[in-house]
């Protein structure tokens, strides 16, 4: 008999392994330029291209961490979230005198006495 695992929610991301597909995908996306940037280095710049491919690995594993305040998204969710989802700081307000004219306003005040 063939057993079949059950999703937690349907928002629950593909795992290979211990590693979800996400983490994966951010850790190539980081690393993998960097080590094509670290041949850039001159040979005589030995630490400071070893230096530079432990902070891409840094900077990489704190992209893909969960923040202590959104817990839901990762670090470069929360990021991407701030570049492209900006609104406009234009807004219209349409308060109540927007849509009566204020005779009409004041006839019916005068009414409600009567």
């Amino acid at each position: 008999m063939k057993t079949y695992g059950v999703v937690a929610g349907i928002r629950e991301g593909v795992k290979l392994g211990w590693l979800y597909l996400t983490d994966i995908a951010c850790l190539a996306l980081v690393i993998g330029p960097s080590i094509f940037l670290d041949q850039l280095f001159p040979a005589d710049q030995g630490v400071e291209s070893a230096i530079f491919l432990a902070l891409s690995v840094i900077l990489a594993f704190y992209l893909d961490l969960h923040p202590r305040t959104n817990p839901g998204k990762r670090n470069f969710e929360v990021i991407w979230m701030l570049i492209t989802h900006r609104q406009s700081k234009l807004f219209k307000s349409y308060g109540y005198y927007e849509f009566k004219p204020f005779s009409e306003i004041r006839k019916e005040r005068q009414n409600i006495g009567d």
